[in-house]
Formats: C-alpha cells, structure tokens, sequence
C-alpha cells in the first residue's frame, strides 16, 4: 500500500513537469507569445488549484471541523467518504474511532452508574478524596447522614464541610500514611450521633496513591444500646439490692434481740414480707418482659373485644380510684371494632396505664379511658390530670426501669418495667403506643391496634 501511494505521487508530479516543459517548447521552438504562455500557465493552475481544493483542502477543512469538535467531547459526528481513496480511508479511520470511543465511553457510563447503584445501596456511607483532601465521589448514605446534597460537596475540601477535630485528625493522618485508618467519631450537626470511620488509600494501577477512600457507619444506635445496657445493669444491681439489703439489715435486728419483742418482731415481718413481694414481683417481671422481647411468649390469638378489657379494667380500678377520691370515667363508641390478639397481655397493657395513671394523679383529679376508632385502626387512650412527664423524659420513659421522679416512684411502688412491658405487647400486636405531657397537668398515653374486618355487634 506504501509503495503504491509512493508511485501515484511520482506520476502526479510527472504530469505537472510535463505540463510545463510542453509551454517551454512552444515558447522557445514556436515562439509562442510570453503573455499567452503566462495566461495559458494561469488558467491551467487555477483548474488545478480549483481541482485541488475540492479534492484535498475542503475535505481537510470539514475534517479538522470535526475533528475540533470530537476533541471536546462531541462524538454525534460522522465524515462523509470522499472520492479521494487517501482522504476517503482517513474520514473511514475516523469515523471507526468514534464509533469506538463512543462504545468505550457508553461502557465507561454503564460502568459508573452500577457502581454508583451498589455504593448507594450501601446503608455504610463511602467518600472518596485526593491527595488534597477533595471529594471525588460519595454515596446516598453519606447525603442522608450529614444532610446535604452531593453536589455541594464535590471537588471541594471535606475538611473545610465537616467541622470536627477527630475527622480532620484521621484524614490527615490517612492521607500521610499507607496503611488503613479507623476512628471512632461524634458529629453535632444535623443531629447528634456517633461514627465509625476506616479510611484506605486509595492507588492507581501503578500502584501510586491517588487518594483515600472513607467508609462511614453509623453507630449511633449501638451507643445508644450499649448505654441502655450499663444503665440496665446498674438498675437491676440496685432495684435487688435494696429490698435485699433490707431484708438482710431487719434480719440481723431479729438477730440481735427484737425477735422476743413480738411487737417489733411483727412490725418487721411485715416490712420483710413487703420487700419480699417487691423483690419477687420485679424479678416476675424481668422474667415476662425477657420471654416477649425473646417472644417465647406463647399467645392466644383470638378476636378480643376491648370494650369487655375495659369495663374489666375500670370495675378492677375503681376501689382504687375511690380510695383516692378520683374520678375513673371511661368513653367507649356503641360500635367498636374487633382486636386480633391476646385477651391477657391486652388486659395488662390497660392494668399498667390505668395503674400509672392513678398513682401519679393527685386526690381530686380525674383518669380517662377512651376508646375510638379511625379508617382500620382503634385506638385506646388513658388520659389523666397527674404530675406530668417533663419533655425531657418523654423520649425513654419505654426503656427499661427508666422512671422520671425515683424517689417516688420506689415509694409508689414502680420498678420502671411496666411501660416497657405494655411496649413490647402493643408492637408484638402489630400496634403503637405513644406518650404526651404537660409537667404539672397531665399525662396522655395512646394506644393504636389494627382492627378486624368485622365489626363489634
């Protein structure tokens, strides 16, 4: 192919000094006129010039056009093929380059995109930085924990967007070094919460770092847990040691002589027998509430009619409720809906907010059972006019022996575990429980089960 493009500009230019040595002989042997000679020579070069650009220079020019608009990123271009074999095959080779750029680039888009998918798929969030500290790329999961948008933190520094010493410690120090990262974190901003923080280099196929990566896990909730779990520990160490050390101080006092007094002796066995009670009914409890929140609770499906519950309920309370000249009232709709559950556990869930509801509401106030029903729903709801719940409290008063006043609650008799009792009930039954309070005029606890198809008749 070489040797033919060699010999077909040999000819070309064989041609053209044949040309002119044709003029020279009829100027010196035919004494052809100079002027004729020069217009002769100039109209045949304008032909040829003619000729040439519209061979050679347009074709190049459209070409260089496209080229020019390939080279900034245009590839929704195609060259026509020309009648000059030579330009025809460079417009062809161009042309095949970019249908091949632009399949490389479709695969390069499809390949991003499906990374992009599986990293916002991830629930751990992933950043990635230069060599400078600027965002390259992050997911979905990084957005939703920081409460930003993306494009407001790409190719921008992230330590100039996120505020925080030990961030900014770890990514300096994982930028200088080659090896993996991990930090522990906490953020203030959008809402407290803590972190867990790897950061890895991040190479190029030389093997050069490029970068780190950052991987990001929210571990707000195991902070949270493990703390739920201290304050566990320590509650139940100190709700059984206190009726133990009791126990145990009233016994040596009988030791020590007072089991001759027979009044003293009797005044302290019913203390002892009190504390007894009060260390078997929290151990009863510790045990139920382990059983449903392991739901090895064995439960009695069955459609409950919750007015019956109710009624139950108020006729048990209302001795108690006399005793302490308060006003038990319950409002219940002539139709109301079937629950699908247990008749027990939803009788105990109402015994616990009734129990609550009089014990921290003072002589003369009033407790509300109230029943109504919404779209598919009922909801039961026992308001009273108490102490109140400070705003404060209201998030954990469900955690386990969390209780907002101790001191009289131990003296009322309350251990913390009810609430979180009537919690795991309502949510083994598909429902929720929700709490509302004013400090010093009252407590609102509402209760939403799913209702049957068929209604109560």
């Amino acid at each position: 192919m070489l040797k033919n493009n060699i010999w077909r500009e040999i000819i070309y230019y064989f041609f053209i000094l044949l040309f002119f040595l044709a003029i020279l002989q009829f100027y010196f042997f035919y004494h052809l006129n100079l002027g004729w000679a020069l217009l002769t020579s100039f109209i045949f070069a304008l032909g040829l010039g003619w000729i040439f650009f519209k061979q050679v220079i347009s074709p190049l020019k459209k070409i260089n056009k496209v080229t020019e608009a390939i080279s900034q990123g245009n590839l929704n271009q195609e060259l026509p093929l020309y009648e000059q074999k030579e330009i025809s095959r460079l417009a062809h080779n161009i042309n095949d380059l970019v249908r091949q750029q632009k399949k490389i680039l479709a695969q390069i888009i499809a390949e991003k995109n499906r990374i992009q998918t599986i990293l916002n798929s991830m629930t751990e969030g992933v950043v990635a930085l230069d060599n400078q500290g600027n965002v390259l790329l992050l997911n979905s999961a990084v957005e939703n924990f920081l409460g930003v948008a993306r494009e407001a933190y790409l190719d921008k520094n992230i330590l100039n967007l996120i505020r925080n010493y030990d961030l900014e410690r770890a990514v300096k120090q994982a930028l200088k070094s080659e090896r993996p990262i991990t930090q522990e974190f906490q953020l203030i901003y959008p809402e407290p919460s803590f972190y867990y923080l790897k950061a890895t280099p991040l190479k190029n196929q030389e093997q050069e770092k490029e970068g780190i990566v950052l991987l990001l896990r929210n571990i707000t909730k195991e902070k949270k847990l493990d703390q739920m779990r201290t304050e566990f520990v320590a509650n139940v160490s100190h709700e059984l040691r206190t009726p133990l050390t009791s126990i145990s101080g009233f016994l040596e006092t009988l030791r020590e002589g007072a089991i001759d007094d027979p009044a003293a002796a009797r005044r302290i066995l019913e203390i002892m027998s009190k504390e007894t009670n009060r260390l078997a009914k929290l151990i009863d409890d510790l045990l139920h509430l382990s059983k449903i929140e392991e739901r090895r609770v064995v439960h009695r499906w069955q459609l409950v009619q919750l007015k019956e519950i109710i009624n139950q309920v108020t006729v048990m309370f209302q001795p108690q409720a006399q005793q302490k000249s308060l006003s038990l009232t319950v409002e219940i709709p002539v139709e109301l809906p079937c629950i699908s559950g247990d008749p027990d556990l939803l009788a105990q869930v109402l015994t616990n907010l009734v129990d609550n509801a009089i014990k921290y509401t003072l002589p003369g106030g009033q407790v509300l059972i109230r029943a109504t029903t919404y779209r598919d729903t009922v909801q039961v709801e026992v308001k009273d006019t108490g102490i109140g719940i400070p705003p404060e409290d209201l998030p954990r008063i469900f955690e386990r022996f969390y209780r907002v006043e101790k001191a009289r609650a131990r003296e009322l008799g309350g251990i913390g575990v009810g609430l979180a009792i009537v919690k795991h009930i309502i949510k083994a039954h598909g429902g929720s429980i929700k709490a509302e309070s004013i400090p010093h005029q009252g407590s609102s606890f509402k209760v939403t089960l799913p209702a049957e198809v068929r209604s109560e008749k």
